[in-house]
């Protein structure tokens, strides 16, 4: 993780952010505890219940968003946070489109450990990308660009069936 400060990085250093993913995109994690906690937003100073993962690498802990524990669910398949302990997954770099300034926003996302990552993507497109349909093509050629990474299964399942 880099000494440098992200533009970005937020004021609560006690949690993960994207901002703390090696600059390789991603990282591989294991879950060693998944609870709700009392979190203080230091900005505001108000304490709200939060999901908190804390894994056994020596990293920082995570809030998990509504997004992120539902990916967590598909890639473990594990119901229940109180038996995820042990579960692998992958940590990356990804993005939301903020609603109110229509921008898009670096986040963490997750994907399961064996997921597709962008050297695959980027290979099947190049080896296919004539036999992708006009109308496909552009938002295709956006996630490659844009390495979109929460994107990139889709993609290469789309591409495969070419």
């Amino acid at each position: 993780m880099s000494e440098k400060t992200h533009w970005l990085q937020s004021p609560n250093k006690n949690y993960l952010g994207h901002w703390d993913i090696p600059e390789s995109g991603e990282m591989v994690v294991t879950i060693d505890s998944a609870q709700w906690e009392a979190v203080t937003n230091p900005i505001i100073n108000k304490t709200e219940s939060k999901r908190v993962i804390r894994f056994k690498e020596n990293i920082k802990p995570m809030i998990c968003n509504q997004i992120n524990a539902q990916s967590i669910l598909k890639a473990t398949g594990v119901k229940f946070m109180e038996d995820s302990k042990g579960q692998s997954i992958c940590l990356f770099v990804g993005v939301y489109r903020d609603k109110v300034s229509k921008e898009e926003i670096d986040c963490i996302r997750v994907k399961s450990k064996g997921s597709v990552g962008f050297e695959e993507v980027k290979a099947m497109f190049d080896k296919k990308k004539n036999l992708i349909a006009p109308i496909e093509l552009d938002a295709v050629q956006k996630v490659v660009d844009q390495k979109q990474a929460e994107k990139y299964q889709r993609v290469y399942n789309y591409l495969s069936k070419l």
